[in-house]
């Protein structure tokens, strides 16, 4: 049994130089400061939309100046919070061009909220990402790298860090697929 998302909350960090993680254990969520506004990857549950806001707080950060929402997939723990936060932020968003039917309800059984169930507030995206996209924000470029399996618009995204005067090269990966690559769910799609 899925542990509620709201039980899964979890300190903000600081994973290094202006990169943070504001997610809950059951799903992650970064911050990026860009020095031009913050990119987040990733707006999880709409159940836990109140943690993913005081993390932002509690990093030093305000959730209004978010302006990029970047979704490695559609399912509900990577994008369901993503039209209240729209709502309350103004913030472009983005997500690969096999999972804007998804968010957008049209396919909206690959959700995987029914699974949960919970809810799914769709929106329909900003941005259709490609493989080889950057999305440049402030001091940040982001690429996008098409990694379809767990759905067909996975994207797994990779950006350059800052620290202490050293450059490290980040990368979040959009998704394992373990649980979407089984003959069940194959079956049932």
């Amino acid at each position: 049994m899925m542990e509620t998302p709201w039980n899964g909350a979890m300190t903000p960090f600081n994973i290094l130089g202006n990169t943070w993680f504001a997610g809950i254990r059951q799903a992650s969520s970064h911050l990026i400061d860009t020095g031009d506004g913050l990119i987040l990857l990733d707006s999880g549950y709409q159940e836990n939309l109140y943690l993913l806001i005081d993390s932002i707080y509690r990093c030093g950060f305000s959730p209004y100046d978010i302006r990029y929402i970047i979704h490695s997939h559609g399912h509900i723990d990577h994008a369901a919070a993503t039209k209240a936060l729209v709502e309350l932020t103004h913030a472009e968003t983005f997500i690969g061009e096999g999972d804007r039917d998804i968010v957008n309800g049209k396919r909206g059984e690959l959700t995987w909220a029914a699974e949960y169930n919970m809810s799914f507030n769709f929106f329909e995206p900003d941005h259709i990402l490609h493989d080889g996209d950057v999305i440049k924000l402030g001091n940040v470029a982001i690429e996008c790298v098409a990694t379809p399996g767990h759905t067909p618009g996975v994207f797994s995204f990779f950006w350059n860090i800052e620290d202490g005067g050293k450059v490290y090269r980040a990368g979040t990966m959009g998704g394992a697929g373990v649980n979407t690559l089984a003959a069940d769910y194959i079956r049932k799609y």
